[in-house]
């Protein structure tokens, strides 16, 4: 009697744990995605549009584990750049608790910078990498292509 309630929720965990694992994932790829859209350089608001979901899409192709269908949409403005994931789990649909999880959205919205800002932020990452250098030491080659 017992054995069939323990089942349950051990099957009930395992599944909670790939539907969080999953949101996870999602929401890094739309994260780097809509940051990576300031460094695309001069491209048109479809192009960009393109590049964004090319690259959520990319994150997305082997990383989820429990997602029978992933729909993704972007928006891209001049100022703002919006993107969404909505995801269906393959989920049991016996289970109750499991089946209010089925069908989710994810969505991120962010405010392009400007190119004073950009060129602030690639700055700040030149001056972490001379940072990062002198505590590595010169006597290591630099990659190539970085200074």
């Amino acid at each position: 009697m017992v054995m069939p309630i323990i089942l349950l929720t051990i099957v009930s965990i395992m599944w909670l744990m790939i539907f969080l694992y999953d949101r996870t994932v999602m929401y890094k790829a739309l994260v780097h995605a809509v940051m990576a859209a300031d460094y695309a350089g001069n491209c048109s608001n479809n192009e960009l549009k393109k590049i964004i979901e090319e690259r959520i899409d990319e994150e997305l192709s082997d990383a989820l584990l429990g997602v029978e269908d992933a729909n993704i949409s972007v928006k891209v403005s001049k100022r703002k750049v919006y993107a969404s994931v909505s995801t269906t789990f393959a989920v049991p649909q016996n289970v109750p608790v499991l089946s209010e999880l089925r069908e989710t959205e994810m969505e991120i919205e962010k405010v392009r910078m400007s190119a004073a800002e950009l060129i602030s932020d690639v700055r700040r990452i030149k001056a972490l990498y001379d940072f990062a250098k002198g505590l590595i030491g010169d006597n290591k080659e630099t990659p190539e292509g970085i200074e």
